[in-house]
């Protein structure tokens, strides 16, 4: 058997993505699910965690924070070292705090939202917030890492800072998932997406961790709400089970 950890992201988006992913974390389909603290539906969000499931901060600078920008513009700026380093630090900071004052604990484990963690400046700032807030109960660390034969968007991702903010976790010993499998363009069906999950489990070695978006509906406002759906119908049904055995994997335990 193999551990991966399959995660969820978004959480407090919206009330269908939190419906689905309490619901999948009630059945034990998930190893931990991502929070967005800057989003205005956080507070509700919050509320219906309680104590069970590992949660984790889904750290925001695209969409909901108040320093957000377009991804594109981030990737550029960040890049050039243009962003302001103790803005940085205060608004991951803050972020933090949402989290421990909504649920009582600290995150059991940090990624990012488009994967902007793992960018220059922010994985700085990032592995500096956590080592000074969380000391001797550091949560783990969710890598955008890619390996050859993962697929194009895979390897473009994890080549925006992957390799830089493992070794900077490595330094810190802060745990970490170093290989994320689960990106593709949102599109097909149900059936096409069963096949994705089957290959991302097959391709898992262990530790690594899969991404899934699920949402019982798609509510207006939300562009990859149909994917969503699609993704809860796989995730809710016999069918990852099923995956999970076909694979000789077993679902990893997050805690912080």
């Amino acid at each position: 058997m193999k551990t991966v950890f399959l995660t969820a992201d978004d959480y407090g988006y919206n009330a269908a993505v939190d419906d689905a992913i309490l619901a999948l974390m009630a059945d034990g389909r998930l190893s931990g699910a991502g929070c967005m603290t800057r989003a205005p539906g956080w507070p509700a969000a919050a509320s219906r965690i309680g104590a069970a499931g590992s949660f984790g901060l889904h750290l925001d600078f695209t969409e909901f924070s108040p320093l957000r920008r377009g991804l594109w513009p981030l990737i550029g700026a960040s890049l050039a070292h243009r962003l302001d380093a103790s803005a940085l630090r205060d608004e991951i900071a803050t972020q933090c705090a949402l989290f421990e004052d909504a649920t009582g604990r600290a995150p059991a484990y940090v990624d990012g939202h488009q994967h902007v963690h793992q960018l220059p400046q922010i994985r700085d700032a990032l592995i500096e917030v956590l080592v000074a807030r969380y000391a001797g109960r550091l949560p783990w660390l969710r890598i955008s890492g890619a390996r050859i034969g993962d697929g194009a968007k895979p390897l473009f991702i994890a080549a925006l800072g992957a390799a830089a903010l493992e070794r900077l976790a490595f330094t810190a010993r802060i745990r970490a998932m170093p290989r994320l499998l689960g990106a593709y363009g949102f599109d097909g069906d149900a059936t096409g997406y069963r096949q994705r999950l089957s290959g991302w489990l097959g391709n898992a070695a262990d530790g690594d961790a899969v991404m899934v978006h699920p949402a019982t509906q798609a509510l207006a406002g939300d562009p990859i709400g149909a994917a969503r759906v699609r993704e809860y119908g796989v995730l809710a049904s016999d069918t990852l089970p099923a995956l999970l055995a076909a694979n000789a994997v077993e679902l990893g335990a997050l805690g912080s």
